[in-house]
């Protein structure tokens, strides 16, 4: 029940999920409303099944009244399912803020770990790049984002592969000493822990392939994503129209088909539909409240990862190793 176009894409988004990735899913929401968009689809219904929930979590609604009074709403049924065992992990387009608050009160967090981080995976020219936080913590301590620095080098280097990842912190030049008093507190955390911390980076430096890891608050994390978003889909709207333009463009344009689609491709966020809130106790994914049906399927399949191969416990267990640099 949440995002732009509800119940619509998350239904559409669920039922793909079934029939392309195999994945049983379940619905949680009203279910009046759920079913009439169901049952305008095929799929397998032994895969798909409807848990009713009273209450929604509107956008703009505020998190703390939520969490206190909506006890039915449709994010506290999915978190409740889920840590009792009948859910292996939890996808919303809705409210990150609730996504966040609920899953953190409801499942708790790994030990060491104060807040969960929204950790957007997006394309650069080294093949991908973290964003840590993405939206979920607007204001934080310079403890806290060494927290999603370690967080986000467990996430990178244990369930991506990436050796020794490079970390830097988005701030707004790449000399030390720059920033407010906070940036430069959480500079000095992250050179006394054995990360592998390059120091500061600013905005360009998201794209170029010299960084792994970007740390940053929730605020400033989310103007970055939804600005790399609207630049990417703006860039592709302005290459259509360009190619629009003349006879000879739009000949030329058929030797570049495949490019192009690659190109989109790359940049599509639908293809970078979710992100963990790697910190809880469990498998949370949230998605772009405009995510359409195949940025939802996207979600569902990286929830069915996380719970595959068991990346809350893994995360948790390495976190370990990191005692003395959480405060």
């Amino acid at each position: 029940m949440g995002g732009d176009a509800f119940p619509e894409n998350p239904v559409q988004g669920a039922v793909k999920a079934v029939s392309e990735l195999k994945t049983r899913v379940l619905l949680v929401g009203d279910e009046p409303a759920v079913k009439k968009v169901l049952d305008k689809h095929r799929f397998d219904s032994s895969m798909v099944d409807i848990v009713h929930a009273s209450q929604i979590i509107g956008m703009n609604e505020p998190v703390a009244s939520a969490l206190r009074t909506k006890k039915d709403a449709s994010l506290r049924v999915c978190y409740n399912l889920h840590k009792e065992g009948s859910a292996d992990g939890v996808v919303s387009a809705g409210n990150s803020g609730a996504m966040l608050a609920i899953g953190r009160y409801v499942m708790k967090m790994i030990p060491g770990i104060n807040r969960p981080s929204i950790s957007a995976i997006l394309p650069s020219l080294g093949g991908k790049v973290l964003l840590v936080d993405a939206g979920a913590n607007i204001d934080c301590t310079p403890e806290q984002l060494c927290q999603f620095a370690i967080l986000g080098h467990i996430y990178m280097s244990d369930l991506h592969a990436v050796p020794s990842p490079r970390i830097g912190l988005l701030n707004v030049g790449s000399e030390e000493g720059k920033g407010d008093d906070r940036r430069k507190k959480t500079f000095d955390l992250l050179k006394q822990t054995p990360l592998n911390f390059i120091g500061n980076v600013e905005g360009e430096d998201f794209f170029s392939g010299g960084v792994d890891i970007v740390v940053t608050d929730g605020f400033a994390g989310n103007i970055l994503l939804k600005s790399v978003q609207a630049a990417a889909s703006f860039t592709v709207k302005l290459i259509t129209e360009e190619v629009r333009r003349s006879l000879l463009a739009r000949f030329g344009s058929l030797w570049l088909r495949t490019p192009y689609k690659r190109l989109k491709k790359r940049i599509n966020y639908a293809e970078f539909g979710g992100a963990p809130l790697i910190g809880l106790k469990g498998n949370g994914i949230v998605c772009h409240g405009k995510s359409n049906p195949d940025a939802i399927a996207f979600g569902i399949g990286l929830a069915q990862k996380a719970a595959d191969e068991r990346w809350a416990e893994r995360i948790s267990a390495r976190v370990m190793d990191y005692q003395e640099f959480l405060k």
